[in-house]
């Protein structure tokens, strides 16, 4: 075991300073966004000077790996998910991820798009916000969640219900029926 794990271990275990990091990582919660779509907006809303959500730790940051949330607000394609995993990857630990909007949770408007991947898919969710937009409230509701589950006494949790959409869907198109081959045209044996 490496000496710096030994020594984190020591520190959590046997001198109890566990609930003074789990305070620390609560009160600094710095979100990088993936912002893919329109609810960027409504952080913006929420670090403005009506809602602060700097009050609640909440400072948004720039670069993934200074950052332990990952805020995903809008929609994530199968191109945009690569991108996603690596920022994730990228993030020091311990890091929690929020998926904001009906676009990152279910897909949105574009449920049955072929190209379009829930987030939950990607990388684990700890908190899902709903709405299309939310509100900032809804955003500050859901670091307070965070902030319960780090805690260790984790809030309403609250995670969306699968849908199969598909009886509402129409039939998929049928494929072109096979056009008969053309019989081969015979070559004419030169006179001798």
């Amino acid at each position: 075991m490496p000496m710096a794990q030994a020594l984190r271990e020591f520190l959590m275990k046997k001198a109890k300073l566990e609930p003074l990091f789990k305070w620390g990582v609560r009160w600094s919660l710095w979100p990088v966004h993936l912002v893919t779509s329109c609810c960027g907006v409504e952080v913006a809303h929420t670090s403005a000077p009506g809602f602060d959500a700097e009050r609640w730790g909440v400072l948004p940051f720039h670069t993934m790996r200074q950052s332990n949330v990952i805020l995903v607000e809008g929609t994530v394609t199968k191109k945009m998910a690569k991108v996603l995993k690596q920022v994730y990857e990228q993030m020091p630990e311990p890091k929690f991820v929020i998926a904001m909007g009906a676009c990152a949770v279910r897909g949105g408007l574009f449920w049955n798009s072929y190209h379009v991947v829930q987030v939950d898919t990607v990388v684990p969710v700890d908190v899902y916000i709903a709405g299309c937009p939310p509100t900032p409230e809804a955003v500050i509701r859901a670091f307070i969640m965070l902030h319960n589950k780090i805690k260790g006494k984790p809030g309403p949790y609250v995670e969306p219900v699968k849908v199969d959409l598909t009886p509402y869907l129409p039939p998929p198109p049928k494929p072109p029926a096979a056009k008969p081959a053309a019989p081969a045209p015979q070559q004419q044996q030169p006179a001798q």
